[in-house]
This record gives C-alpha cells, sequence and structure tokens, in this order.
C-alpha cells in the first residue's frame, strides 16, 4: 500500500463519527445498468473525498475503481468527481481538495458520462 495510507493492514486512528458514501458503480463488462453502493467508513483526521475513496479500496473493496493516484495540490484534476455533501447540491470537486467533516453523508459520482468502470472516466 501507499506510505499515505500507512502501514498495511494498520488502520488509522478514527477521530470522529464515520462518513456515509454512496458511490455509483458501474463495470460495462457485467452490469446490465449503474448502481450506488454504501460504504460506512470511519473519520479520520483531515480527511478527503480522495483520501475516503483510498481507506474504502484498501480496508473494504478493492473493486472500488477510481484514479487512485494524486498530484496532492489540485492541479492535475485526475481525482475529480461530482460530489454532493449532506443533501446539498451536486457539484464537480477535485476530490483531493475537498475536506470532509465527521459524521458526513456524501455521494460520489463520476464528473462525465464517459464511464469507463465505477468513478473512472476517460478523459
Amino acid at each position: 500500500m501507499s506510505h499515505i495510507l500507512g502501514e498495511a493492514g494498520a488502520h488509522p486512528e478514527e477521530t470522529g463519527e464515520p462518513i456515509t458514501a454512496d458511490i455509483y458503480r458501474f463495470d460495462p463488462s457485467i452490469d446490465a445498468k449503474p448502481r450506488m453502493e454504501r460504504y460506512t467508513v470511519p473519520y479520520c483526521n483531515r480527511m478527503s473525498v480522495f483520501t475516503l475513496l483510498r481507506e474504502i479500496y484498501a480496508y473494504q473493496d478493492q473493486t472500488l475503481g477510481f484514479r487512485n493516484q494524486q498530484c496532492g495540490r489540485g492541479i492535475c484534476a485526475t481525482c475529480r468527481v461530482r460530489l454532493q455533501v449532506d443533501g446539498g447540491k451536486e457539484r464537480s470537486v477535485k476530490g483531493c481538495t475537498i475536506p470532509l467533516e465527521p459524521g458526513s453523508h456524501v455521494v460520489i459520482k463520476p464528473h462525465s458520462d464517459n464511464v469507463i468502470r465505477d468513478i473512472v472516466v476517460a478523459f
């Protein structure tokens, strides 16, 4: 695993109420239609949308398709998704730049309709 996630198997310390994430899932090679899948993730200090996706992939579901790379500065936009937080307006964001609050409910979808798998899109 990446050094950002820490030691393999070691889960970061939980520092707040868990986050509920509904994530768009679709693999055109096997799925007839898209679905939303719900995950409950322990909140860890300074968690972003991107680190939330990494937590899900590392500790809950290694079938989740997302671009698991980032510049860390909000420049490259490989982490771009459509995001809705706590029932607010859905918007296109760079996942590495959006901090999450403990106890949030987020809905994460691909930023365009050109889906390769899950929230991975063709540029």
